[in-house]
């Protein structure tokens, strides 16, 4: 979140994000950039209205988005043919791929998908350092559950044994989440564990595209917002602010018309925390004539936010 004072229950906060097969996703997105150069031609404006511009390029969005070529998240597994099934899933910055693994950690906690599995395993791979993994120890699967789940306590010889025969007989589903921020800074005395899990168990790994070397594995990617979810989003948050503090039920409208209005803010919309982040931005400035919401602003904004974040870690 954006802004750590608000808080929306999960089932809010996921809206469809959708997962699609990456050469379909690719394909797609060298569309939008050819019409977007199209629309950038001086040559060729004369014959094309910046009205037709607009609604092309709001219409090649739609057709990267959209959902008629999604999958449904908890079909993701579906796509593996090997015993063992790895799948990556794969996301820019802010796209939504930690949000995506908390939901379906949370279905399955509450019954309603992946039930062949006894345990799924969310490990945030960014808290694996050298400080809370120090060298000098050989680490095995259940230090990570130890670590991770229980750093308080320690699992017995039974419920370790129990654990391992778990993983040895296929019913444990890892979630790793974070492995382009991993891979920068694996710690020698987690190479190996982490070898183990990738090769031996089933598992769901995040990252940046940039990080994914292995040509062999399902590879999904998340496109982000469709252009329906950005409405029912902007709706919702505005109607969670307005119930706080008494927030006029139109300043969803008014955004929804400024986004609708100007293709690049359109374009970036469709990335959730970019979303929340103009979402923020309107619910926290007075609009007037003179103040325009850009591209410049949003990052200007963006920037300060992650330094926060970033410092705010740090501590």
């Amino acid at each position: 979140m954006v802004n750590e004072e608000k808080s929306f229950p999960i089932e809010q906060s996921y809206i469809n994000l959708a997962v699609v097969e990456i050469k379909e996703q690719h394909e797609k997105e060298k569309k939008l950039k050819e019409q977007d150069q199209k629309a950038k031609e001086p040559e060729k404006q004369q014959d094309f209205s910046l009205e037709k511009q607009h609604g092309e390029i709001l219409s090649t969005y739609e057709e990267i988005y959209g959902v008629k070529t999604s999958i449904d998240v908890e079909n993701i597994l579906q796509q593996c043919k090997d015993q063992i099934k790895k799948v990556f899933v794969l996301g820019r910055a802010g796209i939504g791929k930690s949000t995506v693994c908390q939901y379906v950690t949370y279905r399955w906690a509450k019954g309603e998908i992946w039930s062949e599995y006894e345990l799924v395993i969310l490990i945030r791979l960014r808290r694996l350092t050298e400080s809370r993994y120090p060298p000098g120890k050989k680490y095995s699967v259940n230090h990570l559950l130890e670590n991770e789940y229980f750093p308080c306590d320690e699992l017995s010889r039974v419920q370790i044994k129990h654990f391992k025969e778990l993983c040895n007989k296929g019913q444990v589903l890892w979630i790793l989440d974070g492995y382009d921020e991993f891979a920068q800074n694996i710690s020698e005395q987690l190479k190996d564990v982490f070898d183990h899990v990738r090769e031996t168990q089933h598992h769901i790994l995040t990252s940046r595209p940039y990080a994914i070397k292995s040509s062999n594995d399902v590879k999904l990617e998340i496109t982000g917002f469709t252009n329906d979810n950005i409405v029912k989003y902007v709706e919702q948050f505005f109607d969670q602010t307005m119930k706080e503090i008494n927030t006029d039920s139109s300043e969803a409208q008014k955004l929804l018309r400024l986004l609708k209005s100007n293709s690049s803010i359109w374009g970036v919309a469709h990335i959730p925390v970019n979303l929340e982040l103009i979402c923020s931005l309107w619910s926290n400035n007075d609009w007037t004539e003179t103040t325009v919401l850009t591209i410049t602003v949003l990052y200007d904004n963006r920037i300060e936010w992650q330094c926060r974040r970033y410092l705010t870690n740090k501590i």
